[in-house]
């Protein structure tokens, strides 16, 4: 099949015969069900001609651009898709001046498919949800819950066991947890509010769902904290409200510059830009 790409939709050929295919809720599909104006995301290696694509997977994502914006694959900037290399560079195509990735809010319902194992040595789990697999990160300060509202520990939530989160996509497949329900087996799953009996695979929306308020986030103040290991940079606003935030949630500027935790100094003077999570 081929796919265009760019604003001048460059042709790039998808070699499909040894690939995995999947619908848009993540079940296994045919090639005869692809359709024309479908958008897909494609994982493979690049052949002798660098427009062609053998493809190990593939997945519908949308069956046009608004249902595209609602995807976990959207990047702004790319409304004529993208090409991007895993491992190395990470170099895009098309290439774009001033286009950065931008962390999103986002919720994840799906199994988790490795737990932190029992020398609880990680706080990173995976779960798969429509047909792909997610890392999450879990920060020490992320609640987390049984069925009952109880807190427990990450270490508690074991594979194959349901799991409602809500967080920020830092990356593709990549998410920074700020809340979790651990919903419990595939019984207690099919029996609770967040099963879909179109989507049983689980599924990923931009949407916050019941008892969450996603908000934009922007302000302007003064590093007052930079914390390295932890990860994190205390800011202090316009009132004298210290706020601490994890950088890759947000975006975050200085003198119109985007700028990393390392560069970042006590006393400098930045601008935040991002989305809040309530519950």
């Amino acid at each position: 099949m081929q796919v265009g790409i760019g604003p001048g939709r460059m042709d790039f050929t998808l070699h499909l015969s040894d690939a995995k295919l999947y619908g848009y809720h993540g079940a296994l599909t045919e090639a005869k069900d692809l359709q024309t104006k479908m958008w897909v995301r494609a994982e493979g290696a690049v052949m002798d001609d660098p427009r062609r694509i053998k493809v190990t997977r593939l997945q519908v994502i949308g069956k046009d651009l608004p249902s595209l914006r609602q995807s976990a694959f959207y990047r702004p900037g790319f409304e004529q898709g993208y090409v991007v290399a895993v491992a190395g560079s990470q170099q895009i195509f098309p290439e774009t001046r001033d286009v950065i990735f931008t962390p999103t809010t986002m919720t994840i319902v799906g199994k988790v498919s490795s737990d932190t194992g029992p020398l609880e040595a990680t706080r990173k789990i995976q779960v798969d949800a429509a047909g792909n697999t997610w890392t999450l990160n879990v920060p020490k300060d992320t609640p987390i819950y049984d069925t009952s509202g109880k807190k427990i520990s990450v270490h508690e939530i074991a594979k194959g066991q349901w799991i409602r989160a809500h967080g920020w996509q830092t990356n593709d497949l990549r998410m920074r947890s700020a809340r979790i329900e651990n919903v419990g087996p595939e019984e207690a799953f099919r029996a609770s509010a967040y099963f879909r009996a179109g989507e049983p695979m689980g599924y990923v929306e931009r949407l916050p769902g019941a008892g969450v308020r996603f908000g934009p986030l922007r302000f302007t103040g003064t590093v007052s904290a930079v914390d390295a290991q932890a990860g994190t940079v205390t800011l202090k606003d316009a009132q004298g409200v210290e706020r601490t935030m994890y950088p890759e949630t947000v975006i975050i500027t200085a003198e119109g510059r985007r700028v990393d935790i390392t560069a970042l100094r006590p006393g400098q003077r930045v601008t935040v830009e991002g989305s809040t999570i309530e519950f």
